[in-house]
């Protein structure tokens, strides 16, 4: 019995790890994304729609380059905390100069060094915690929704750094975004060291080759292309969202001080959280 409970103390205990794991991950994108279109406008950095386009692209680019390469090549390369703590600790660093980035140039190459870095770790966090689950159906819904309360709990902060700023003093003081942000991957770098070990996972002898070019063959079932078509809808609708609401939300039309923005905006996040649990 004192060995069953100790394994039990065990497992709600490297779940927990776990679930920080996901408030730490989630939190970092959770931290800039809502704000920085507004902060790159008019009153920001005055970028043309061409240069917004262009940073908010970087993500994209990213995610296309993790299908075919980073994610695999980092699954099957290195063990995923030391590729976590890694690529946060770059990520980081990138995320930080930002803060004090001016031109374009400079603000599009570290975002995208950023989301290089973070983009695979989305995945590979996925895959560590899979990795650590007895009951994966069970226990991931739990896990995975640490990072949606890490996205609720990061957009606070900014109420109290924004208040009673409007305008250019209030767009300058959203750049307290990229701290945070950067504050957190340094953070979650060193937390990944003290995650458990998550070996590589090579690929098996005959199968080689590019895991997504086997995962693409996998569409020619009805509901997965169905999954894969809803999916790419709802990405869709999720990036428009927050390209356009923040914007919306302080216009005229609506009129929400500047304060306000990033809370009203992880409502939705607070409605996840029951479909995730």
């Amino acid at each position: 019995i004192s060995l069953g409970l100790v394994g039990s103390e065990m497992c709600i205990r490297d779940r927990f790890r776990l679930w920080l794991m996901m408030v730490l991950e989630f939190a970092i994108w959770g931290s800039w994304l809502p704000l920085i279109w507004g902060y790159m406008g008019k009153d920001g950095l005055a970028f043309s729609d061409a240069q917004i386009a262009w940073v908010g692209s970087a993500f994209a680019i990213a995610s296309i380059v993790g299908i075919f390469f980073s994610s695999q090549f980092a699954d099957r390369t290195f063990a995923a905390e030391k590729f976590m703590a890694a690529s946060h600790l770059i990520g980081g660093l990138a995320m930080l100069g930002m803060y004090w980035a001016k031109d374009f140039p400079t603000f599009f190459g570290l975002m995208l060094l950023h989301a290089l870095c973070y983009v695979p770790t989305i995945s590979v966090s996925n895959s560590l915690a899979f990795s650590h689950m007895k009951d994966a159906q069970k226990e991931f819904g739990i896990v995975r929704m640490g990072g949606t309360i890490g996205w609720i709990l990061v957009a606070w902060p900014l109420y109290f750094i924004l208040e009673g700023k409007s305008g250019a003093e209030a767009m300058s003081a959203s750049r307290t975004i990229f701290l945070i942000a950067g504050g957190l991957s340094l953070a979650l770098a060193v937390y990944s060291l003290f995650l458990p070990h998550t070996p590589p996972k090579p690929a098996r002898a005959g199968e080689g080759g590019f895991a997504w070019m086997k995962a693409a063959k996998y569409l020619a079932k009805p509901y997965l292309a169905v999954l894969f078509l809803v999916t790419f809808i709802d990405a869709v609708i999720h990036n428009g969202y927050f390209v356009m609401a923040a914007d919306f939300l302080g216009s005229k039309a609506v009129g929400l001080e500047p304060k306000w923005i990033m809370p009203v905006m992880s409502i939705g996040q607070v409605a996840e959280i029951a479909t995730m649990a």
